[in-house]
């Protein structure tokens, strides 16, 4: 009976927090989809061989960086907001040469700084 009453508790529905966070998280997608199409993808040549991809999902909205050779291959860069001023990045464009930039401006963008290209 105990086990019924604790599994009861687990199918509870999620908190408030949870709805909250997820809202959050597309609200900085589209701010950081927004800022990464006027920063990367509107004539920055270290950005000219990857495009962009948004994803929405009602859960889960992502940023995929493609390579414009393959734009239905593997992402080079993945970027999924997890709340107002948090996200997860990865992929093996942050190995390379515009990896740096792209730690350096997401870590800004994602301190609600504004503007392309850190100082």
């Amino acid at each position: 009976m105990l086990a019924a009453v604790a599994l009861a508790g687990c199918q509870a529905g999620p908190p408030a927090a949870t709805i909250g966070a997820s809202d959050e998280a597309h609200a900085l997608y589209r701010r950081l989809a927004e800022t990464m199409k006027a920063c990367w993808f509107s004539g920055d040549p270290a950005f000219a061989a990857f495009i962009n991809s948004p994803e929405i999902n009602a859960d889960r909205p992502r940023v995929l960086i493609l390579p414009k050779k393959e734009p239905h291959g593997r992402p080079v860069l993945v970027i999924e907001p997890k709340g107002a001023a948090t996200a997860d990045i990865y992929g093996p464009l942050l190995a390379e040469p515009a990896g740096g930039r792209v730690r350096a401006d997401l870590a800004r963008w994602l301190r609600d700084e504004n503007g392309c290209k850190g100082a």
